[in-house]
């Protein structure tokens, strides 16, 4: 006897807290616009309770990011990306003829410890080369959790590292690690000998963060209070990525 299995799709919705006001704040000696936006949607603990009831958390191998993540349901981006693509083409004034895609759309919990962390794990990161790859990042629990900061490679004084920069970036680093050795197995949340800490978004619940991925920028994680892998209890945070490029040519 033939059997039929039935497939149902949780319908979430999500209402944005419209006019977006974004708070641009100019970050560093390199003068990066980072983007502030608070309460951005009503009600995020409806989401809160999607990524506790229904999100399948896990490892991502696609990322170097020290916890789990599951994709968020559809309907958030669908509602959030066209509202932050106005406030990209305002701030960051990519060229009007790139068109955008949604590279990722992600919950985010941290669950390694400090001594579970790779070397990369250790240091602040960048998620791209390109000026026109923007990441977001959306607080959602209420509690005091850790920021996002942003920083300064000592050696090379870079704040961003675009494609031309990057052999440079790496030699210094690697110059860097046979001087002083590997960075210390611990999350970085305050500057040392090789980043200097240059700004700190706070973290607010319903605050979203946005910046070019080609910055330097990592969580400021407390183990203490950060590390946990319960999306109710959490550092839960919401990701968009987004990347501007030239349209295909047919």
């Amino acid at each position: 006897m033939a059997c039929s299995v039935a497939y149902y799709r949780i319908v979430f919705d999500i209402k944005l807290n419209k006019p977006f006001r974004p708070d641009v704040r100019i970050v560093g000696d390199e003068r990066t616009p980072v983007v502030v936006i608070d309460e951005p949607i009503l009600r995020p603990e409806s989401l809160i309770q999607y990524a506790a009831q229904h999100a399948r958390f896990d490892t991502d191998s696609r990322f170097a990011y020290p916890g789990i993540r599951t994709d968020l349901p559809a309907e958030y981006a669908e509602a959030m990306v066209p509202e932050l693509v106005k406030v990209i083409s305002d701030v960051y004034k990519p060229p009007p003829a790139y068109q955008h895609q949604l590279i990722h759309q992600l919950f985010s919990l941290i669950t390694k410890k400090p001594e579970e962390l790779r070397p990369l794990q250790r240091v602040p990161h960048f998620d791209n080369h390109s000026p026109y790859y923007f990441a977001t990042v959306h607080y959602l629990n209420p509690g005091n959790y850790a920021g996002t900061g942003i920083f300064r490679h000592r050696p090379t004084g870079y704040e961003r590292i675009p494609e031309d920069r990057y052999p440079s970036y790496m030699q210094a680093a690697e110059s860097h690690i046979k001087a002083h050795g590997l960075p210390a197995e611990k999350y970085i949340n305050a500057s040392d000998d090789h980043f200097e800490l240059i700004a700190e978004i706070e973290y607010k619940p319903n605050r979203l963060i946005m910046y070019p991925g080609n910055l330097l920028h990592s969580g400021l994680i407390q183990p203490d209070r950060d590390i946990s892998g319960d999306p109710a209890t959490g550092r839960l945070t919401a990701n968009l990525f987004l990347y501007f490029t030239e349209p295909a040519i047919r």
